[in-house]
């Protein structure tokens, strides 16, 4: 009798634990997804930047011991390449963060048994056939795949062996655009437009689809994201040589209200980005 009851009192302690994981698993997504919002709705770049470190530890210690939460790494991924993208100048740091960011996006795809795990290693034949099948089940990780892939790219330009990357990223997130235009305010436009407005046409770029792309990502996020009108002057107004437009972009974005609910960060690097522009607007034109 007493053995019996030892066993079942095991049993329930099992169950038990086994639940605690899961509440704690969930837990550290909800936390992960909280902190993500926080960061992007802060209005001092100063704090994100020395404070985000620590957070992105503790959430790198929580993604190794639960390596399948797919949500956890999509999170970490995401604030791994913002805080890359917007506060590391030193390239061999933004190499390597970029890449992190890469590594958890593409666990991430994996963890939810996307048709993308491992994708990134295939011909780009094989690599867009196999996009044929992507589905909206899996369209915020192959999202997370192809923007942390895009900041990776941009962080290691002088490999010819990542620039090779780029038409599946493009081609990537052209999908994640077919499948929802809307997706994430927008913001997947921007991404093409960046990569049409990168290239002269001589050298395969579209300024004409660029254009274009700008303007369909500042429609979708009603003007909230000014990161999408800096973009759109340093990358499109500089390589068409367009001195007027440039200025005007730029002047827009430095008046315009910083307040917007999820872009409270980005708006205000955005904000100081144009104005150092503006400061260099004869250098650059003249």
């Amino acid at each position: 009798m007493m053995i019996k009851l030892r066993i079942l009192i095991v049993a329930n302690c099992a169950v038990m634990l086994a639940g605690c994981g899961a509440l704690v698993e969930r837990a550290t997504s909800n936390f992960a997804a909280d902190l993500e919002q926080a960061v992007l709705n802060y209005d001092e770049p100063l704090i994100i930047e020395r404070g985000l470190p620590s957070f992105l530890l503790i959430l790198e210690a929580r993604a190794r011991a639960n390596p399948e939460n797919a949500d956890l790494l999509i999170n970490l991924a995401g604030l791994t390449g913002t805080y890359a993208s917007l506060f590391v100048d030193q390239p061999d740091s933004a190499r390597r963060l970029t890449r992190r960011a890469l590594d958890y996006a593409e666990q991430a795809v994996c963890a939810r048994q996307s048709i993308l795990c491992r994708a990134s290693r295939l011909p780009f034949d094989s690599f867009e056939q196999r996009l044929e099948d992507l589905d909206e089940g899996h369209l915020e990780s192959a999202y997370a795949l192809a923007t942390a892939w895009v900041s990776w790219i941009a962080a290691v330009s002088n490999d010819y062996a990542a620039l090779a990357d780029l038409p599946k990223v493009e081609t990537l997130l052209e999908k994640v655009a077919a499948i929802d235009p809307q997706h994430d305010d927008g913001a997947v436009w921007l991404y093409l437009a960046v990569l049409n407005s990168q290239r002269p046409p001589a050298a395969g770029g579209r300024p004409d689809l660029a254009v274009e792309f700008y303007q369909r990502a500042r429609r979708i996020s009603k003007g909230r994201n000014l990161l999408i009108d800096v973009f759109m002057a340093d990358q499109y107004a500089r390589l068409v040589f367009d001195r007027e437009l440039f200025v005007e972009l730029l002047e827009g974005v430095v008046q315009a209200d910083h307040e917007q609910p999820g872009y409270v960060l980005a708006n205000r690097i955005a904000q100081a980005r144009a104005q150092q522009l503006l400061d260099q607007t004869t250098r650059i034109f003249d």
